[in-house]
């Protein structure tokens, strides 16, 4: 086998969700808790969370991962969605700029997972071009995956949102029950940036094209113009195993229960402000 058969073989299976993370949910797996058990904070779709510039830790030492090496990354100062983009959202884009989802022409895009009272549940079914569209049209752009990471995890290599220590439904994944997508900011899924959902609920499409770590024998014969990196967890996949340093990679015009959130670069006077606050 070629090597480049080998690495498409391997991104395959990386996207099998974090390591096997995801998967069907079996028979007979308990109920989860009802929305109103869980947190439930004031919502504001758009709304962003400043994310201050410096060193983080990215990536894990587990030497069978995609995501090896641990290494450290510098980022600027910039800005992150709470929350992932809603359908409502992404109706009022499609509307007001007269645009049609790639999966239209296949009858698979995201109208068909939105009924008028799923308008805060977040928007699937997007693929790249679609979600990198919508940021634009919001002024806006989508995260590097350096930046998810770093707003996910926060500057300590935490493994979940929370911390290092797995918390029972404390986010929307296999754990929990169901295996769908929910309300947006439903759980204490909440990261140190006050970012909601980044290890459940759905995954996200990065504007990174994917690549392996500098100091991973797993080399790209593929020069990282072939699959776009998606960060996070859907609901389907089993959080306990998906820490936030699992990376996986699919073709650009995949069309998954993938949805995104945006990101922007920070202004000289948002820098300010956030010093004056601390």
């Amino acid at each position: 086998m070629s090597k480049k058969a080998l690495f498409v073989l391997l991104i395959m299976l990386s996207a099998l969700c974090a390591l096997s993370a995801c998967g069907q949910k079996d028979k007979g797996a308990p109920e989860g808790e009802s929305a109103s058990e869980v947190v439930a904070p004031a919502i504001v779709p758009g709304e962003m969370a400043f994310v201050p510039a410096g060193e983080f830790i990215m990536g894990t030492n587990t030497k069978d991962s995609i995501a090896y090496p641990e290494h450290k990354v510098n980022l600027p100062a910039f800005w992150i969605d709470k929350y992932e983009v809603t359908n409502s959202q992404f109706l009022d884009f499609s509307i007001k700029a007269s645009y049609t989802g790639e999966g239209a022409k296949e009858g698979r895009d995201w109208r068909l997972f939105f009924t008028p009272d799923k308008g805060l549940y977040p928007v699937v079914y997007i693929t790249w071009n679609d979600a990198a569209a919508y940021c634009k049209w919001a002024g806006k752009r989508l995260p590097t995956e350096e930046e998810w990471e770093k707003a996910a995890r926060g500057t300590d290599g935490r493994l979940y949102p929370w911390g290092n220590d797995w918390g029972e439904k404390r986010a929307n994944t296999y754990e929990f029950g169901p295996s769908n997508p929910v309300a947006i900011a439903q759980f204490d899924d909440i990261s140190p940036y006050g970012a909601h959902d980044m290890l459940g609920n759905v995954q996200e499409w990065t504007s990174s094209w994917f690549t392996t770590y500098k100091g991973n024998p797993k080399r790209d014969p593929e020069s990282g113009q072939t699959f776009r990196v998606v960060r996070g967890l859907s609901a389907r996949c089993r959080g306990k195993l998906g820490r936030l340093y699992e990376r996986s990679a699919y073709m650009p015009s995949a069309l998954y229960d993938f949805g995104c959130r945006c990101a922007k670069d920070a202004t000289p006077e948002d820098i300010a402000k956030a010093s004056q606050l601390k």
